[in-house]
């Protein structure tokens, strides 16, 4: 038998399915207006929100704004028993975790791209900046609130639970998911505190940060530290895991994940803003009015990447998400190939790789070099006279040395000798000073004319024509690659069906002992999504996962395998014959890319090599004359 309600003047709704059900009630279809559903309370809670929603439906909230499904009328039992309310319905949505989260935006949102993505946060800054132009705050921010269609677009329900202000009277949000919560709030009584639209931008800057780097949340990262810290812990030392601040948050973001600079400085400085201590203060935060103008601005800066459509990454960076599937071994978005067929005619490009003739055997630097009249310098001249004072004292004192040997002394006249001869030996080396500066003048000038005779010559320019040459074998066997890969698929048909199936049961629908949603959270933020996942990777990597709570997902893991059952029937995955074709089309486009330069980079080569000849760089002449001063100097 379907529960009949009335509204405030009146009128009659039938209750028919239930749409959905929570901690304080069940929302149900209603028979006579498809475009109503009807929140009935739990017995006991129906009085406690009575007044709350009696002055939210006098407000007219409701016509305030299309994005939120705020209360339109009260609804009573024949009696006129306060049970709930009446709201728009929402269909059509899917809640925002199953966006930004891979694992699930694989299934619930094939279609959705990066640029799907930069639109979704996008418009849920525009919901945050209506709801706070009501003079609401959302209070309790969290993923199970917010809905996304698969147009992009944002709308909030449990618009019940917003702190909401009539006259003087303040009706609060008394509820709040750690994740999301702002560290000011740390440990606060929502029964008693006055939340403020500076509290919900902290909770908005986490959804956003989410939805633009794959469902990590900012504070699940590696404690550079002693031990782990988990998510509400980090949040509430401020220990934002992408910040440029590392020495002050110790803490590093996991691996494989997008970096704040992917996204540009505005982007990036925004979340510093959002995440950093400076938040806590009154207005210290983003607002979702300046959020969408931030976003409204990276949207418009986003380019198209050339290997993969559902890419678009923005203008300063190189696509992150190239990089990070190149790494994962795994696409992150439903491909959307640019082409797998080459728009370069490969055979003539070829021609013009081998057109050009290397240059020739460049001549010996030293016969190009003009070098200046020399003279020595006034050291060496110095100590040129003192070598000729110390020669002519080596002499006389050897003549005095035989003379005593002869006549007089022997001993005393041999050591005379000996110390003579060795003041003459000395006396015609160069000094250490010296030698050392040869040296080092001599290694100078061979390091320069290494230099220059491979750029002179034809060194450099064959270097470069067989490294592009090579570019061009690696396209041409693309084709075959591409075949043999897709042959490899059909072969590999039973791994494939079995890795989908994997994929498709996520940790974040399981009951698993010990993993709980702030668990979730963080696994997800470590690239743990799926039962894929857990058996395929370890997951002891992830911080606050022990050998028990790993024990738990293997366990999990193990039970979902065993439920495979191989269909010999169904055709190879098309996703997984995208992601070849995928993998195929970024490496044509990296090569052409590259092969593109590879006539202009070699009339450059050639280019130089003849402008080397013609005018010696003056770091080559320069090396030349001094080894010349220093060899001169010498003597």
């Amino acid at each position: 038998m379907s529960t009949i309600v009335f509204g405030s003047d009146g009128r009659k709704l039938t209750l028919g399915g239930m749409l959905g059900k929570g901690g304080e009630g069940a929302v149900y279809h209603v028979h006579e207006a498809g475009d109503l559903a009807v929140k009935i309370y739990n017995p006991g809670r129906a009085f406690e929100r009575k007044a709350k929603i009696l002055a939210m439906t006098s407000a007219a909230l409701h016509k305030t704004t299309d994005i939120v499904a705020f209360p339109i009328d009260t609804v009573s039992d024949k009696s006129g028993m306060f049970m709930g309310f009446s709201m728009k319905k929402v269909a059509g949505f899917k809640n925002i975790h199953e966006l930004y989260g891979p694992g699930s935006r694989r299934t619930e949102f094939p279609s959705a791209d990066a640029r799907f993505l930069v639109r979704s946060a996008f418009n849920l800054a525009n919901a945050f900046a209506a709801i706070h132009s009501t003079g609401c705050v959302v209070g309790d921010v969290n993923h199970s609130g917010i809905l996304v269609s698969n147009q992009a677009m944002v709308t909030l329900i449990d618009s019940d639970s917003f702190q909401f202000n009539k006259g003087p009277e303040v009706y609060r949000c008394t509820v709040g998911v750690p994740d999301y919560t702002p560290p000011e709030l740390r440990g606060a009584d929502f029964e008693k505190v006055v939340r403020m639209a500076n509290h919900d931008n902290f909770g908005l800057a986490v959804l956003i940060f989410q939805l633009l780097f794959l469902g990590r949340h900012p504070f699940a990262g590696k404690h550079l530290g002693l031990g782990d810290i988990d998510i509400p812990t980090a949040v509430g030392d401020h220990r934002f895991a992408y910040s440029a601040r590392r020495a002050e948050t110790r803490m590093e973001p996991p691996p494989l994940t997008p970096a704040l600079g992917d996204f540009g400085k505005e982007v990036s400085d925004a979340f510093e803003s959002a995440f950093g201590k400076s938040g806590d203060l009154p207005g210290g935060r983003p607002n979702a009015t300046s959020w969408v103008q931030i976003l409204g601005k990276l949207e418009k800066g986003l380019l198209e990447c050339s290997a993969d459509k559902s890419h678009a990454y923005f203008r300063s960076s190189s696509c992150p998400w190239c990089r990070l599937e190149k790494s994962m071994g795994r696409s992150l978005f439903a491909a959307k190939i640019s082409s797998t067929v080459s728009t370069l005619n490969i055979g003539d490009l070829i021609a013009l790789i081998n057109r050009p003739a290397p240059p020739n055997q460049p001549p010996a630097p030293e016969s190009i070099i003009a070098v200046p009249s020399l003279t020595r310098s006034p050291v060496a001249v110095s100590f040129s006279r003192g070598k000729q004072l110390a020669f002519f004292a080596s002499v006389a004192g050897l003549l005095i040395g035989i003379f005593l040997a002869n006549q007089l002394n022997g001993f005393w006249g041999a050591a005379l000798v000996i110390a003579s001869i060795t003041m003459m030996i000395r006396s015609r080396r160069p000094a250490e000073e010296f030698r050392v500066e040869l040296q080092a003048a001599t290694a100078a000038w061979e390091e320069k004319k290494k230099i220059w005779e491979e750029h002179a010559g034809p060194a450099v320019f064959l270097k470069r024509k067989s490294h592009y040459l090579s570019l061009a074998s690696a396209h041409g066997k693309l084709p075959e690659q591409e075949r043999e890969r897709l042959a490899e698929l059909e072969r590999k048909k039973r791994d494939l069906q079995f890795r989908s199936h994997m994929q498709g049961h996520l940790i974040s629908r399981a009951k698993i002992a010990g993993i709980g949603q702030s668990r979730t959270v963080t696994l997800s933020s470590f690239g743990f999504d799926s039962a894929w996942d857990v058996k395929t990777r370890s997951v002891l990597a992830v911080p606050g996962i022990g050998p028990k709570k790993a024990d738990a997902l293997a366990s999990w893991s193990s039970s979902v395998e065993k439920k495979f059952v191989f269909n010999s029937h169904i055709a190879t995955d098309p996703q997984a014959i995208n992601e070849v074709k995928t993998d195929i089309a970024r490496q044509r486009a990296d090569l052409e890319g590259e092969l593109r330069r590879a006539p202009d980079e070699l009339k450059e080569l050639l280019d130089t090599a003849s402008e080397l000849r013609r005018n010696p760089p003056p770091q080559l002449v320069e090396a030349y004359v001094r080894l010349k001063q220093v060899q001169m100097d010498i003597g």
